[in-house]
């Protein structure tokens, strides 16, 4: 009888141990399998959030359009170039034409209370020679008057306020990151011109017959599509509004940063005297830009008819992303 228990006994015990053993073996696997799905999905995000492969002068151009400020104001002695030019001009005359009285001419460059650009000489004189006014205003720059929509809306925009907006675009220009992206704005500009008979029923005479032909929505297709892959933009919105009949375009930066762009206003889209639509781009700066309240009222315009801040693109009330 203690044969047989004993015998019964050596039979159960080695049976338990591999029972145990083999419960130890299902659970390694079971928590080796978890580790190894742990590593896939640690993986697979990395995967995700591992960023585009773009070459070292993108990325830095990228951080430095971060930094662009668009707040920034004219420089205290800032003189616009166009009057540099005009002033050096009326200089060079003025001294040839009064030589014999006038020993130099100096000028000052202010803008006047309705905002007007003004060139302010004051002219230094030959011994023995007088002058009653030897300070007096020679050229002014009249405030910008504009219209919007085939002459619907009507506005005006000081001087002052548009070369504010030109003194920022040019800052954004010194940016790599801003400049390979308005040089594709520019070439959609240059590419495609406005189809005054579609939009306004007006008969209008092209130098490029081949041109291509658009209206907003056909600008702001193309910009989509031409930004599509480019590897400065991570995504291209397309806005639009019945209200204002108009199309527009978000890009938004790698580094999260919206740059609102118009390339229909940016093109300038207007009528010469002989009746042949403009093929040189006026490059609005207000219709590219990081400001959006100077894209919302092209710069601080004033509407004519209401006296008050033009209202534009997301400042219309039924602006909509198209597809959502």
């Amino acid at each position: 009888m203690m044969y047989v228990l004993l015998l019964i006994g050596m039979i159960i015990i080695p049976a338990t141990v591999l029972a145990v053993r083999k419960h130890r073996e299902n659970i390694e696997k079971i928590e080796q399998e978890k580790h190894r799905q742990k590593q896939r999905i640690a993986e697979k995000k990395k995967q995700i959030k591992r960023p585009p492969i773009i070459d070292q002068s993108i990325q830095t151009g990228i951080k430095q359009c971060s930094e662009i400020l668009e707040e920034s104001k004219l420089e205290k002695n800032y003189i616009p170039q166009y009057a540099i030019e005009e002033a050096e001009r009326y200089k060079k005359d003025y001294l040839l034409k009064n030589s014999e009285s006038a020993s130099d001419l100096q000028y000052k460059f202010l803008y006047n209370k309705k905002g007007e650009a003004c060139l302010e000489f004051t002219v230094s004189l030959k011994d023995g020679y007088t002058c009653r006014n030897p300070t007096w205003i020679g050229y002014t720059w009249g405030n910008v008057k504009g219209t919007i929509g085939n002459g619907k809306v009507k506005y005006t925009l000081t001087k002052k306020l548009a070369d504010e907006s030109q003194y920022r675009m040019d800052q954004r220009r010194k940016y790599s990151v801003f400049m390979e992206i308005e040089k594709v704005v520019l070439q959609i500009a240059k590419e495609y011109q406005y189809d005054f008979e579609s939009a306004y029923g007006i008969s209008a005479k092209y130098r490029n017959p081949r041109i291509k032909k658009a209206v907003c929505g056909g600008y702001s297709d193309a910009v989509a599509e031409t930004f599509a892959n480019n590897p400065l933009v991570n995504k291209v919105e397309i806005w639009s509004s019945s209200k204002g009949n108009h199309a527009w375009n978000v890009l938004v930066l790698k580094n999260g940063r919206k740059l609102y762009c118009d390339v229909t206003w940016y093109q300038g889209n207007s009528i010469d005297e002989e009746g042949y639509v403009v093929e040189i781009p006026v490059q609005n700066p207000v219709n590219l830009t990081f400001d959006l309240d100077e894209f919302n009222s092209s710069g601080g315009a004033i509407n004519t008819a209401t006296g008050r801040l033009l209202a534009v693109h997301f400042a219309w009330n039924d602006a909509v992303k198209n597809g959502s």
